[in-house]
């Protein structure tokens, strides 16, 4: 009886070895991800080293999101504690490196072109390098608002704010573009 279950035991250890082995060797392309230490051949060379993006904070997050609910909400003071010493911005048509104070000044003279704004989250992801020297954080998301005659109008916007010990240091915006209307 011993060397039955002796056996019973060998056998069901080299089936699971089996197993091990063919999940490792199988179509799960996360496992062939995690196992490959070659890298396919890109079509265009990047600039610097890929950085092995994994996923960062969503305290960043939170302080991203929370730069866009403070102008929003006219709240400057709570903006300034969440933006860097300096700001780098890049929107379509307009960048530049600006001072904390002088970033503020230009959110306070566009939030006045906005009546009636309202943001519609749609998703956000936080990735931080694997060197833990680049953190960016990503929302999309919906702004609706009603210019000075009242007219209604919206934007799909996606910001991109690099941040840095809680602080958001660069924000580069994206909007889509449609077709001018005939």
């Amino acid at each position: 009886m011993k060397q039955f279950i002796l056996i019973i035991c060998l056998g069901v250890a080299m089936a699971s070895c089996n197993n091990a082995a063919t999940k490792e060797s199988g179509s799960d392309s996360t496992a062939n991800k995690t196992t490959t230490t070659t890298e396919p051949t890109l079509p265009f060379k990047l600039e610097k080293p890929y950085k092995n993006w994994q996923m960062g904070s969503t305290e960043n997050v939170a302080a991203a999101m929370g730069t866009l609910k403070a102008f929003v909400d006219k709240d400057y003071a709570a903006m300034s504690g969440l933006i860097g010493d300096s700001l780098d911005m890049r929107f379509d048509y307009f960048q530049g490196k600006f001072t904390r104070d002088s970033a503020l000044k230009l959110f306070t003279a566009q939030r006045a072109l906005y009546n009636d704004l309202t943001i519609n989250m749609y998703d956000y992801e936080s990735v931080i390098s694997a060197d833990k020297k680049d953190e960016w954080v990503t929302i999309w998301y919906k702004q609706s608002w009603k210019n000075e005659k009242g007219v209604a109008d919206s934007l799909a916007i996606i910001n991109d704010c690099k941040m840095k010990d809680g602080k958001m240091i660069e924000l580069d915006e994206h909007i889509q573009h449609y077709p001018a209307k005939k």
